[in-house]
């Protein structure tokens, strides 16, 4: 249960109705409340009363004015003329995330003061509605565990003036559970790659190319994301592909090195997720991207046949598909469409992957879990203002809802 309580004096009301009465109703009250107190002939109790029900409904459901607007608290009334909360897309998300199931409000109003009481019944286990096209979950964690249960990744990642798709990648792996994080960069990046994040550990990359480490003591690995184009970094790509046993996720770069080779994905011995926008994509299957965008689904499932793939084609609605199962995603908005968004997505899919989930199932919680950061990113920031690290910094929330 959810309480929130507020206690407003009515004298208060009445001497900023005075000074400025416009600017309050427009700051404060949607236009189907500014009409119940029209109705009631603008009494200072009744507005005292909404506006005591709307920072006792912010109280309850802990956030206050603030990272919530006045207007989007709206207080309705039925035909008895008990109020009751008119539900937009913000609290109704707000309410899903707390498992709110219900709420009751009660405004009194005495010759001094107007009180408003919020009550909301709550379903711990109530979370963000979850699409039945996302049947996958996380499993809760074992109380006795430690980092090496959840995964030791391989993030092969950034070049001179792209150190932030490593961080990118490297953080959302973090803030989607994985264990360990190791960075593989070259030796001009090592004191700059050290910085940040600091829970992940930076390597030279030449130790595993040189065979001096072998790179099959990671769980699972990742490639690509800002490392650039060239000759030494087709050369990582492919000692990947050719000698990594284990899940390879391969996404931006990786991808453009090995565009007009792919038949070196005949060669792999362990399982392959490849993770192109529709651009990517055109070099991969040498189709224009106008096509790509019309035949999304028929062009990811293809590629996924005839190269042995999961294929995860980023876009609205994004596709993930295996040759035969596919999903389509739903969540996410135009505000990620900002730099280094697909550089966080897979390190989600990543991590995922190195704790242990099918490698299927990852990319779908993948790709749902990025969006519905996203989602919740946007109401924070709005979609102009969003960045990748935006998206980042909601993914807990967003992990938390496809918990069992």
């Amino acid at each position: 249960m959810l309480t929130g309580i507020d206690i407003v004096k009515n004298e208060r009301i009445e001497k900023i109705l005075k000074e400025n009465k416009d600017a309050f109703y427009k700051r404060v009250f949607t236009e189907n409340e500014l009409n119940y107190i029209k109705a009631k002939k603008e009494s200072t109790a009744t507005i005292a009363g909404l506006f005591a029900a709307k920072e006792a409904i912010s109280k309850m459901i802990g956030t206050g004015i603030g990272e919530i607007s006045w207007k989007d608290i709206e207080i309705k009334h039925n035909s008895l003329g008990n109020p009751f909360i008119s539900l937009n897309n913000k609290l109704r998300l707000i309410f899903s995330m707390l498992g709110v199931e219900d709420v009751d409000i009660s405004i009194s109003n005495e010759k001094d003061y107007s009180v408003a009481v919020a009550v909301a019944l709550t379903n711990k286990s109530s979370k963000v509605e979850i699409p039945i096209n996302m049947p996958y979950r996380l499993n809760e964690r074992k109380l006795e565990s430690h980092k090496g249960d959840y995964g030791k990744i391989g993030i092969i990642a950034g070049c001179i003036g792209m150190t932030g798709a490593l961080y990118l990648s490297a953080y959302s792996a973090l803030r989607s559970g994985a264990g360990l994080v190791y960075g593989l960069v070259n030796m001009p990046l090592l004191n700059i790659a050290n910085i940040v994040p600091t829970e992940a550990i930076i390597v030279d990359i030449e130790s595993y190319v040189l065979n001096k480490i072998d790179i099959n003591e990671f769980t699972t690995m990742l490639v690509g994301p800002g490392m650039g184009i060239g000759y030494k970094q087709k050369t990582y790509t492919n000692y990947c592909i050719n000698n990594f046993k284990n899940t390879l996720i391969i996404d931006a770069d990786g991808l453009n090195n090995i565009s007009d080779d792919i038949e070196i994905f005949n060669e792999r011995i362990g399982k392959t997720i490849v993770t192109p926008h529709p651009g990517e994509m055109s070099r991969l299957i040498k189709k224009d991207v106008k096509y790509i965008n019309q035949h999304k689904e028929e062009c990811a499932v293809d590629f996924s046949r005839e190269r042995n793939v999961i294929t995860v084609l980023k876009g609205h609605e994004t596709i993930v598909t295996d040759g035969n199962s596919v999903y389509k995603n739903y969540s996410g908005n135009p505000g990620m469409a900002t730099a280094g968004s697909g550089d966080v997505l897979s390190g989600i899919i990543t991590s995922f992957v190195g704790q242990g989930y099918n490698p299927y199932d990852a990319c779908v919680m993948g790709v749902y879990v990025h969006g519905l950061a996203g989602d919740l990113a946007k109401e924070k920031y709005g979609e102009y203002g969003m960045t990748a690290r935006d998206i980042i910094e909601f993914l807990p929330k967003a992990i938390n809802c496809i918990v069992k």
